[in-house]
């Protein structure tokens, strides 16, 4: 075999392999385009969201010990986006860092016919909602990711198999704003009274670690995970601590947050909890002038 035949088998090789796994996909527009228009054409979906947090404190007993604890955070739903009704329960579990148990809560809420039923311990409680769609909308999780998405920049890494489905990666890049709402939302959600303690604007110009990666269905462009990990870490001249306290006071955040969406336009009936039926229901306070479009029971 001479060098012209090798270099040609080489040659062919090498560009056959390439319409295999060369795939990266559609440009950033059309992948923009395209999830908009998949998302803006829901009728339900389900999703689960978990969060593994860890927050760390360092030398503030002033003997150079480690303190904190770890959270985790399971939060499932299920969206009828058509008669806007919606299902959510959350689990919330707090150990220390030696994985004793602390403290456990869970939160059931459900959205049906204009009004908001809430489990409050052992009693339910519900509430009116002067505007159903809007109730709805601040708890739609698919459109809050693809809001922001769309305020980041987008790369495609490329495609993939993942849980039976083909795929494509992306490598999503917040804008200053979303990276910080993200930095802002995952440290209130471990205690909304450790931001009180940092500066929360000099914590994010020191820099952080975050990475984005969302996986969407190349068929259909509907997103199937999106997974954030962070590292942020408050030190001198970021934490607010009295002029005395010790030098090298330290707390360390790390943060692994999985969103999953799936049963997209699958049948999704909110059924009340029958010991929730005979929840007092309370009517906000509303101007009068709203009056006349408030939903009447």
């Amino acid at each position: 075999m001479d060098k012209r035949t090798v270099l040609f088998i080489a040659l062919a090789a090498t560009l056959f392999a390439g319409c295999i796994g060369g795939d990266r996909g559609p440009e950033e527009g059309e992948v923009r385009e395209r999830m908009a228009e998949a998302v803006g054409d829901l009728d339900s979906y389900r999703f689960e969201i978990v969060m593994d947090q860890t927050v760390e404190f360092f030398n503030f007993d002033r003997r150079g010990s480690l303190e904190g604890e770890r959270v985790s955070l399971r939060w499932t739903g299920e969206m009828n986006l058509t008669d806007l009704s919606s299902k959510e329960v959350s689990v919330s579990r707090r150990t220390d860092l030696a994985g004793e148990r602390v403290a456990e809560d869970e939160i059931e809420v459900y959205i049906l016919n204009g009004t908001l039923y809430q489990k409050m311990g052992d009693e339910w409680i519900g509430l009116m909602q002067p505007d159903p769609a809007r109730g709805i909308e601040k708890i739609d999780q698919m459109a809050h990711l693809l809001e922001m998405i769309d305020r980041s920049d987008v790369a495609i890494e490329g495609a993939e198999r993942r849980d039976g489905m083909d795929q494509y990666r992306l490598k999503v890049t917040p804008d200053d704003d979303t990276a910080y709402g993200i930095m802002l939302g995952q440290i209130s959600s471990i205690d909304p009274r450790l931001p009180l303690m940092i500066d929360m604007v000099g914590l994010f110009a020191e820099g952080a670690e975050l990475e984005w990666t969302v996986w969407i269905s190349r068929e259909t462009f509907l997103p199937a995970e999106s997974r954030i990990t962070t590292v942020y870490t408050a030190g001198p001249g970021v934490l607010r601590v009295p002029p005395d306290s010790p030098d090298d006071l330290q707390i360390r955040f790390e943060t692994l947050e999985v969103r999953r969406f799936g049963g997209y336009n699958e049948p999704v009936v909110v059924v009340l909890p029958e010991e929730a039926r005979g929840a007092p229901v309370l009517r906000p306070e509303i101007p009068a002038e709203e009056e006349e479009t408030f939903p009447q029971g």
